[in-house]
């Protein structure tokens, strides 16, 4: 796909988000649940709902990839406005310490997607085994295992990041900071290897031909220990305005074994076939 057509592609995928974000708006709008978290949670369903419908239509599942990194960002501002109306002006830098981050790590992310995804012609290889494997019930699948699934996990993750916008206490400054430098880390850790991975993307002598330098050369999969890493810095930011949120930790944990026990295997599955090959 040429330059023109990509970009095209991704316009749509933009107005797609739009329109599932203003699904979302009008589900927070108008829903009669007084629970915040139970509130959004829902509206997240209804743009996921929204995002796959139209992944229907384009019959590509990897117009939802960019939800993972697009949605928190919204969902925390939201938050912020519940917690302290706009312009935000309860909340201290501490929590925009938080959110800052946060948005590093979720444009970083999503403009990493946009510069490897070629458009509509391009679908994940993983949405394609399953698509063979589930033949007439692929998109029952696919709405499932990609689409809601994913969503609900990234929730959990977020749910640390709720309680610590609406947490009200001073932070202890000793777990401020460790949360802060884990998640610069983190960040740091998978910008590092997206980037590395994308070059040898582009400059490979074969399809088959392995990725062992830099961080890849270190670790295996040094991007998804970035990711993990990041979910882990969430939750001690809310450990570090109260350790009473201990509970919380289901969503690090639950992103964490997502990745160490489904994408990692599949992952390193993939890459024995390359070199069985």
């Amino acid at each position: 796909m040429n330059k023109t057509e990509k970009i095209k592609a991704l316009v749509i995928v933009a107005l797609v988000y739009i329109i599932a974000g203003l699904a979302a708006i009008v589900t927070l709008e108008y829903l009669p649940i007084s629970i915040i978290l139970r509130k959004t949670m829902v509206a997240d369903i209804v743009a996921t709902l929204v995002v796959f419908i139209f992944s229907m239509l384009y019959k590509n599942s990897s117009m939802y990839d960019p939800y993972w990194s697009v949605a928190p960002i919204f969902i925390a501002f939201y938050w912020l406005y519940e917690a302290y109306g706009f312009p935000f002006a309860g909340a201290d830098f501490t929590i925009w310490i938080m959110i800052l981050l946060l948005i590093t790590w979720g444009v970083r992310l999503t403009w990493n997607w946009m510069l490897r995804w070629e458009g509509f012609n391009d679908e994940d290889w993983r949405y394609v085994k399953i698509k063979k494997k589930t033949g007439i019930f692929y998109w029952p699948s696919s709405f499932i295992s990609i689409h809601l699934m994913p969503t609900l996990w990234v929730f959990a993750g977020m749910v640390p990041v709720y309680y610590a916008i609406n947490a009200n206490t001073t932070p202890v400054s000793i777990l401020m900071s460790l949360a802060t430098l884990v998640t610069i880390v983190a960040i740091s850790l998978e910008t590092i290897a997206d980037n590395q991975l994308r070059k040898h993307l582009r400059t490979r002598k074969s399809k088959n031909e392995l990725l062992k330098t830099g961080l890849w050369g270190i670790m295996s999969f040094p991007n998804y220990m970035g990711e993990i890493l990041f979910w882990w810095g969430m939750y001690l930011f809310a450990l570090a305005y109260n350790v009473d949120l201990w509970w919380t930790i289901f969503g690090p944990l639950s992103i964490t074994l997502l990745f160490v026990f489904i994408s990692i295997p599949m992952m390193k599955k993939r890459r024995e076939n390359k070199v069985a090959v």
